[in-house]
C-alpha cells in the first residue's frame, strides 16, 4: 500500500512540475456552485445548504473546474492548470466513479494540434518519473508514450465498422448485421453512441497511443465548430478514454445556444436546471486558447498497470 501511494505521489508531482517549468499558474476554484454543470451525458450532484440566516439554498457540486476557470482566464488571459476533485452522478464501472480527480488545463494561443503535444509531454513525463523512461506496460501490451497514432472520428468509424458516422441508414444497417434483435432507431446520437460504445471504442488506441480528433458537431461540447467538425480530440490508450482537449469556444452566442439545447434535453429528464449567465458572458472575454481534462485515476490506472481505479 505504501507504494501505491508513493507512485501516486510521484504522478502528482511530476504533473505540477511539467506545468510550472511550462509558465503555467496553478488555480483553485470553488467545488460547489450556485448553478450546474451543462454538459451532455453529464449530471451534477445536487444537495442543500443553510446560509448564516438559516435559509435553505441549493448547490451544486462541481462536475469539472471548466466554468470557473474560464472565467478566470478571461480575466488573467495566462496559462492555467488545476488538480481537483469532480463529482458526477450516475457514474460506476472499472473506469467510473461518482468522485474522481481531475487535472483540467487552459492554454493561451495553442491550436488543437499544440494540445496534442501538451498532453503526450504530461504522459512522457509522468511515466519518466515512475519508471524513468517513456514506456509503460498496460493488459499485456508495451507502449511508448513518444510514438501515438492520430486519426478522426469518420477514419476511426470506418476502419472498424466499415461506415461512417454521417448516415443513419448506414449505422442502422451496421447495428442489424451485428445484433439480431436491434430496432430500428432514427435517433442520430442513439445510433452513434451504440456503436461507438461498442465497435469503435474498445479498439482505440490499442495498439499504440491515439488521438481521435474531428468530431461531429453535434457532439462539439464547448468546442469551436470548423468546417463542420467540431474541433476536439480524446486520448486513448488501450481502449480508455484518459484526456479530452478542445479548441475553446469564445462565442457567447453559441455557447447560450448550446447549453439551453442540454438545458432543455435535462429538463424532459425531470432535472430543472438554470443556466449560469455570468459563465456565457465571461466567454467573449476568453483570449484564443485550448484546454483538456484528464482523469489522474484512470491515467493512475493505466500507467500503474491497474486492474481498475478503484485503489
Amino acid at each position: 500500500m505504501k507504494d501505491l501511494f508513493e507512485k501516486k505521489s510521484k504522478i502528482y508531482q511530476s504533473i505540477r512540475n511539467y506545468f510550472y517549468k511550462t509558465g503555467s499558474i496553478e488555480v483553485f476554484t470553488d467545488i460547489l456552485l450556485d448553478y450546474p454543470n451543462l454538459d451532455s451525458n453529464v449530471y451534477p450532484i445536487e444537495l442543500f445548504v443553510f446560509n448564516e440566516k438559516k435559509e435553505k439554498i441549493k448547490k451544486y457540486l462541481h462536475t469539472s473546474p471548466e466554468p470557473k476557470m474560464k472565467k478566470i482566464l478571461s480575466e488573467i488571459k495566462s496559462d492555467i492548470f488545476q488538480i481537483t476533485k469532480v463529482f458526477r452522478n450516475f457514474e460506476g464501472s472499472y473506469k467510473h466513479r461518482i468522485e474522481f480527480t481531475m487535472l483540467e488545463w487552459y492554454r493561451v494561443d495553442y491550436n488543437l494540434e499544440d494540445l496534442m503535444v501538451d498532453t503526450k509531454n504530461i504522459f512522457i513525463e509522468t511515466s519518466i518519473a515512475l519508471y524513468k523512461k517513456p514506456y509503460i506496460e498496460y493488459k499485456g501490451r508495451r507502449y511508448d508514450l513518444t510514438d501515438w497514432e492520430s486519426i478522426t472520428v469518420d477514419e476511426a468509424f470506418y476502419r472498424y465498422t466499415g461506415v461512417y458516422p454521417d448516415s443513419i441508414e448506414s449505422m442502422n444497417r451496421f447495428l442489424k448485421e451485428k445484433e439480431p434483435f436491434f430496432r430500428e432507431t432514427h435517433d442520430w446520437e442513439e445510433l452513434f453512441f451504440h456503436i461507438y460504445a461498442f465497435y469503435v471504442e474498445p479498439f482505440l488506441g490499442l495498439e499504440k497511443p491515439t488521438f481521435i480528433y474531428d468530431y461531429p458537431p453535434q457532439l462539439s461540447a464547448f468546442a469551436k465548430v470548423e468546417n463542420g467538425k467540431g474541433k476536439r480530440f480524446e486520448a486513448y490508450i488501450n481502449g480508455v478514454e484518459l484526456v479530452n482537449g478542445y479548441d475553446e469556444l469564445n462565442d457567447p452566442q453559441e455557447l447560450e445556444k448550446r447549453l439551453i439545447k442540454d438545458l432543455e434535453k435535462k429538463r424532459q429528464e425531470g432535472f430543472d436546471y438554470q443556466l449560469d449567465k455570468e459563465f456565457i458572458e465571461t466567454t467573449k472575454n476568453l483570449p484564443k486558447s485550448a484546454g483538456a481534462s484528464l482523469g489522474l485515476d484512470r491515467l493512475i490506472m493505466v500507467l500503474l498497470n491497474l486492474e481498475s481505479i478503484h485503489v
